[in-house]
């Protein structure tokens, strides 16, 4: 008993029971990075890779991983201000310590030391396993972690070690001359006044203390009933008032690092901007329990409501915009989806004419054998982040070679969703380049290099310095501002990775699409208020959006996709920048902020992925509306998926379910299987348009994951990519499979 008593009357020991026991909000803000760094979470996302794989100034080296060194340093030392602020008063033996807040910190070390251990394992591991790093590369890498991390360590608490003082320092009692004196005897206080101390005065949750560590020793802590509580109070509230100036700096740097995020410098790694939010939140949580105590959470539930109802305004709660279009004039009026005019239906008859005038301008350019007609080529693409980018270029570049560069000449329309049309459209621009008599190797590596480059550490940190809080930064885009958010920090990064042959007015492709020299893209990024689908091209498509009124029976059917262009005509559509249209189409939830478009109502779109991963409907209808056209003038319609994961059963099935798997498996295998679903009814629509069309028909995939392949781990659906899964990608194009489908190719497309 004896010493069992010993032990957990020692002050680390007795700090981890309070916060396990009465702190579990500052345990939980460890298990966040403790859940990263282990991929326990944020996987889908990419987020571990920002902790385990930290980019800065584009580069993952010794620098950008000391970087996160000191934020998680400063997130530590946040961490250790709280605890103090909120445990202090249960360990009075702590004011009659020298420096009692680097003491505190010494003994409070659980915490960070564990996740100290476990990131450094963690990120060994992965290192070797995903980057293929040389050891002593992985070694400079921690290195510059540890280094960092001690950095700050160091400069905070010599700062405590300055400020913060213990009970004889701030009421200059002298202690060697009281030794002897009694319980209740007079102390002499710095302001020469005297106090006498009529009884014992401790809480009823003061936790005695037996020893402490100071330094690497073993210490017996002194009784401190003697003393009034009012002064160990004050030695608190002084300590406590050290360390609001440490949060300030923290603050400070925050706005810093906002305003200046321009200079490359200061666009530190995204799990760097990770810790500094967690760092503020930690403060914020503090504040609240240092100013209000026991009004503490009645007051923040308060402020949390109020956040949300000035959130609706404007400048509390900015919308994201779609740059080039015009926020500042009269709104685009949604028409009713029910209404089928006269109007409507000579509209879609001269869009039709127009999209005949492409397909024959199309058909003149394209490939054919003499005496044949053209096969003509809808590119489908999938999304999934970066993987899916990389992917729809490097297949699509073997594919053209293999092909004697007949695939691209003989496509005709390419949609999907997400990462493949970033992909897809960055190759497209290499290829209208190429045509255009520039000097450039279509089947350059340099190309995939550049789609694979981070896109999420520029999102990370603008989410982490500037979304969280007040949106307040400008930027002007073709004569227009806009609020300086993640979307366009997506895009500028975007440029900057291709090379900024991608910044240029949606409408610049209009000419090149009408005479059939390049593929006609159409982007169609899902409608969040009803579902539907907005279809953006620079073509004149209602015919894509047209629901006939009559159709032979009394079902009324809903239209479900809007055309952009002529929505919003009045609102600078042809204005509409090429790299807003990618985004409206790769904006994830959370990841993304939602765009919202100048309608009334105001309209606001999300990932293509959501209605059409793979573009199938919006092909399947081009091939309906202008199948007479297609079968008479076509040798072949070959619809060319290329997919970022493969098309087959998965059934989960488990022995027993808990009672949590019972709850979130009805809506949760929905979702997860959201993309096979979609597998399903594209599947049936190619089955339907078989019967239907009078033309030859061909399906053929290019799969990232073929199904014999399919143990393997997935690659993450996000905007970073490891070398392990970029050497992935890039091998995946030889996979028996694919060089199956490419020779298939191959041999329609042969002269």
């Amino acid at each position: 008993m004896k010493y069992y008593l010993a032990f957990v009357r020692f002050f680390p020991v007795q700090l981890l029971i309070v916060h396990i026991k009465f702190n579990l909000v500052l345990v939980a803000f460890w298990a966040v990075p403790f859940a990263f760094v282990l991929r326990i979470t944020g996987n889908a996302f990419g987020i571990p890779l920002l902790f385990l794989d930290p980019e800065y100034l584009g580069k993952v080296d010794f620098f950008s991983f000391f970087v996160l060194g000191i934020s998680f340093g400063g997130f530590t030392m946040a961490y250790q201000i709280a605890s103090y602020i909120v445990n202090s008063r249960r360990f009075p033996f702590l004011a009659s310590v020298s420096r009692p807040f680097v003491k505190y910190t010494v003994n409070n070390f659980f915490f960070p030391f564990a996740f100290i251990c476990t990131y450094l394992i963690c990120t060994f591991r992965f290192q070797d396993l995903y980057e293929s790093a040389s050891r002593t590369d992985i070694f400079l890498n921690i290195l510059g972690f540890v280094i960092g991390a001690l950095i700050f360590f160091i400069l905070s608490l010599t700062y405590f070690f300055t400020v913060s003082k213990d009970i004889f320092k701030l009421f200059g009692i002298d202690i060697l001359k009281k030794t002897d004196r009694i319980r209740l005897q007079r102390i002499q206080l710095k302001s020469n006044t005297w106090q006498r101390l009529s009884k014992r005065n401790l809480p009823g949750d003061n936790i005695e203390i037996e020893t402490y560590l100071s330094g690497i020793q073993i210490k017996r802590a002194r009784d401190t009933a003697h003393y009034d509580q009012e002064i160990i109070n004050s030695v608190f509230q002084q300590n406590h008032f050290a360390a609001a100036i440490f949060e300030i700096a923290v603050v400070t740097i925050m706005l810093i690092l906002g305003f200046f995020r321009d200079i490359p410098i200061f666009m530190i790694p995204a799990g760097a901007s990770i810790f500094l939010t967690m760092t503020m939140l930690l403060m914020v949580a503090s504040a609240f329990h240092t100013w209000l105590r026991d009004w503490a959470i009645p007051v923040f539930i308060i402020a949390i409501v109020s956040i949300n109802w000035l959130s609706g305004y404007e400048f509390f709660g900015k919308r994201n915009h779609a740059y080039g279009l015009l926020y500042n004039t009269e709104s685009a009026i949604l028409p009713d989806s029910m209404l089928y005019d006269y109007e409507k239906r000579i509209q879609t008859e001269n869009d039709s004419k127009s999209g005949i005038i492409a397909l024959e301008g199309w058909k003149n350019l394209s490939y054919s054998n003499p005496g044949e007609k053209p096969t003509i080529i809808f590119l489908n693409v999938s999304g999934g982040g970066l993987k899916s980018a990389l992917w729809t270029v490097r297949a699509l570049q073997i594919a053209d070679s293999t092909c004697k560069g007949r695939l691209l000449q003989n496509t005709r329309l390419i949609t999907g969703s997400s990462g493949g049309m970033i992909g897809a459209s960055y190759l497209r621009e290499i290829y209208l380049n190429k045509i255009d008599g520039q000097n450039i190797n279509l089947y350059s590596k340099e190309y995939p290099d550049r789609i694979s480059r981070d896109l999420l550490n520029p999102i990370g940190f603008s989410l982490a310095v500037n979304d969280v809080f007040l949106r307040l930064q400008e930027v002007k885009i073709a004569g227009q501002k806009y609020t300086r958010d993640r979307g366009y920090e997506f895009e500028k990064a975007l440029h900057s990775n291709t090379n900024h042959i991608l910044e240029k007015p949606f409408s610049a492709y209009r000419k090149n699409e009408l005479e059939g020299r390049i593929p006609m893209i159409v982007f169609s990024p899902t409608i969040i208020n009803d579902g539907r689908r907005l279809l953006i091209s620079t073509q004149p498509i209602s015919y894509l959006t047209y629901t006939p009124e009559k159709t032979g029976t009394i079902l009324k059917s809903l239209p479900e996709d809007i055309e952009f262009s002529r929505l919003f005509a009045k609102q600078g559509a042809d204005s509409l920048q090429f790299s807003s249209a990618i985004r409206m189409s790769a904006t994830f939830p959370y990841i993304m902020p939602a765009v919202s478009l100048p309608s009334k109502p105001i309209l606001e779109v999300m990932d293509a992925g959501f209605r059409d991963n793979y573009g199938m409907s919006t092909s399947i209808r081009y091939l309906f509306h202008f199948r007479e056209w297609l079968a008479a003038n076509t040798k072949q319609v070959i619809f060319l998926q290329v997919r970022e994961n493969h098309k087959a059963y998965d059934l989960k099935t488990h022995q027993k379910s808990t009672l949590l798997e019972l709850s979130i498996s009805p809506l949760g295998n929905v979702y997860e299987n959201m993309f096979r679903i979609q597998d399903y009814q594209h599947d049936q629509l190619i089955m339907y348009a078989d019967e239907w069309f009078k033309g030859e028909m061909e399906f053929i995939e290019l799969d990232l994951n073929p199904a014999f392949n399919s143990n393997e781990e997935l690659i993450s659906m996000n905007f970073h990519l490891t070398s392990l899964e970029k050497q992935r990608i890039m091998k995946a194009v030889y996979l028996p499979q694919n060089q199956s489908a490419i020779q298939k190719l191959k041999k329609i497309l042969a002269p």
